[in-house]
């Protein structure tokens, strides 16, 4: 019984392990510019006054977004970082086949800069 209990709770470690290992691979793959179907890609807006990302699905253009989503006002990324982090998130969204809504409690846990 002690050698079946002992199965049971190695069984349980390596199944624990593999579930964190798994999470952890998954977000490692967020930070990705690209995925199966689509692509980010970081721009500065001509005025220099901050960024903006684009979405592309091969060839075309989805989404351009200029300003921060989410927030009131036009509000632009202050980095190409905050820009790529949004985008990396919608597109995982668009993969996902998830309404790529943006929420203000997104951006905070994205660390990005805007004003409510």
């Amino acid at each position: 019984m002690k050698t079946m209990m002992g199965y049971v709770l190695i069984f349980g470690v390596i199944v624990v392990g593999v579930l964190i290992g798994n999470h952890f691979l998954k977000k490692e793959t967020k930070s990705n510019d690209y995925s199966k179907y689509y692509r980010v890609r970081v721009k500065e807006l001509s005025d220099g006054k901050g960024w903006y990302y684009e979405i592309y699905r091969g060839s075309s253009l989805l989404i351009k977004q200029e300003n921060i989503p989410g927030v009131s006002g036009y509000q632009y990324f202050k980095s190409n970082t905050d820009a790529k982090k949004i985008g990396v998130l919608v597109m995982d969204k668009l993969e996902r086949k998830i309404l790529p809504f943006v929420t203000k409690l997104e951006l905070d846990s994205c660390n990005i800069d805007f004003k409510n």
